[in-house]
């Protein structure tokens, strides 16, 4: 489901940029409200991302398929948030699994991050899409996801709060 107009994530596929070009017209109260409603949608992410990885905490082991998409889309969501805060992209087209792997240069852990998000969302490609699979198949263990997700979302949580986003 798309969001519907008005919304400021469909006035453009990059707010950060959408604002920049529109500084030049507007007042200080109106960018600052203008980048309100931006850093709402960062929080609703990034709480969307808390309810996935919840989610997943509370099912029990045996249901590891479902863990491990929860885990994931518990993790994208965060991306997603950390994404439209740090440089405005917003995207809710399926290619934008592809982009697990983007966070900023300044994200603590980044490159191990880079590397862990691609495997989780590659076993959970296995969980979701492979009939035939076993709980073996999967890259990580369901515990080693957990910690993963865990310390992402941790990480992602201490850096928007120091950039100012009230989370």
């Amino acid at each position: 489901m798309k969001s519907k107009s008005p919304h400021i994530l469909l006035a453009s596929p990059n707010t950060r940029k959408m604002l920049e070009n529109i500084r030049p017209l507007l007042d200080q109260k109106a960018c600052d409200a203008i980048q309100e409603e931006i850093d709402k949608n960062v929080k609703a992410l990034f709480d969307l991302g808390l309810e996935h990885f919840h989610f997943a905490k509370q099912t029990p082991s045996q249901y590891w398929r479902q863990r491990i998409s929860r885990f994931y889309y518990g993790a994208y969501n965060v991306r997603r948030a950390l994404q439209l805060h740090y440089n405005g992209d917003y995207n809710t087209d399926v290619s934008d699994h592809k982009n697990i792997y983007k966070m900023p240069d300044d994200l603590p852990h980044k490159e191990t991050y880079k590397r862990s998000l691609v495997d989780i969302r590659d076993d959970r490609n296995i969980a979701d899409y492979e009939h035939s699979a076993s709980e073996s198949d999967l890259t990580l263990t369901q515990d080693k996801v957990e910690k993963i997700v865990t310390d992402f979302i941790d990480d992602v949580r201490t850096f928007l709060i120091n950039r100012g986003v009230s989370l």
